[in-house]
């Protein structure tokens, strides 16, 4: 063996960056196709005679709240993630040393949104006593 191959690492970051990113839009496209049905029967007042939209009242406000919140959120992850990806690939010479600054701004926003995004969902899942 070489030194060449012994320093060579077998999956490196701006690799899984960018299976990553083309993942998470993958799944952000299964989503959003799903997320425009959830949101059309979340509005639609479901008769046996008429399909119409729902009364303010007939809708389920909680469920159709959040829906909508988390696809802000996840759109704006994956936004954050291509934004990201270009920044390191076309703004930058060196890839790797982009994708490795903890402190910019692109992972520091990532990080505080899927912390303040977890931290409200245990607030609303926890048991009332």
């Amino acid at each position: 063996m070489s030194n060449s191959t012994v320093d060579r690492d077998p999956f490196p970051i701006t690799t899984a960056q960018l299976l990553g990113n083309f993942c998470e839009t993958l799944f952000f496209g299964i989503y959003l196709a799903t997320c425009t049905s959830c949101v059309r029967i979340f509005f639609d007042a479901w008769t046996e005679k008429e399909e119409r939209w729902g009364r303010s009242r007939k809708i389920r406000w909680m469920m159709t709240t959040t829906a909508l919140t988390l696809f802000v959120i996840c759109t704006f992850d994956t936004a954050l993630g291509l934004l990201h990806n270009v920044r390191a690939f076309v703004d930058s010479s060196e890839p790797a040393q982009e994708f490795q600054k903890v402190s910019s701004w692109i992972n520091l926003t990532r990080v505080s949104i899927c912390s303040q995004t977890s931290s409200k969902v245990v607030v609303l899942t926890e048991p009332s006593q």
